[in-house]
């Protein structure tokens, strides 16, 4: 091979892997907004807070260094509801039904949940504090926006 191949293979798999790589970092904190159902919850009530509207039930693995980052968005988010939104963590390892129930494919994995256990949105990997603090906004103002329909 002349070096002039090589530099362009080399420059080609190089290129190759940068474009997989911000492919995969765009891909983390993606968010799916689930229709909330009124039976059955989705998530056992064991899970959730009963004391708080929603949960931000995340899953997490034991070796998962973004789990670490995660959790410390979700508590921030938590102490910033005090009495709304509560957080928990489930190690994928000790309840692998519900992994495999949930389709939890990758961790983190955050749901926010209602204290019924019905789920409100998914984000999938690691997310920025503003995608959190979207999508808790996003649940009040729906479940307020659903509960104003009752009002005559």
């Amino acid at each position: 091979m002349d070096p002039l191949q090589i530099v362009v293979t080399l420059a080609a798999l190089l290129l190759v892997a940068t474009l997989l790589g911000f492919a995969w970092q765009n891909a983390q904190g993606r968010v799916v907004r689930h229709k909330t159902s009124s039976l059955p919850p989705d998530v056992p009530v064991e899970f959730v807070d009963p004391a708080t509207r929603f949960t931000l039930l995340q899953f997490s693995g034991p070796f998962c260094s973004y789990c670490d980052a995660m959790r410390g968005v979700l508590q921030r988010a938590a102490a910033a509801h005090p009495g709304v939104v509560s957080h928990r963590e489930i190690d994928i390892t000790d309840h692998p039904e519900l992994t495999s129930a949930l389709r939890v494919s990758q961790t983190p994995t955050t749901f926010i949940v209602t204290n019924t256990g019905h789920l409100v949105s998914r984000i999938s990997g690691a997310a920025k504090p503003p995608v959190v603090d979207a999508e808790i906004h996003n649940a009040l103002t729906a479940r307020k926006a659903a509960s104003d329909e009752y009002l005559i």
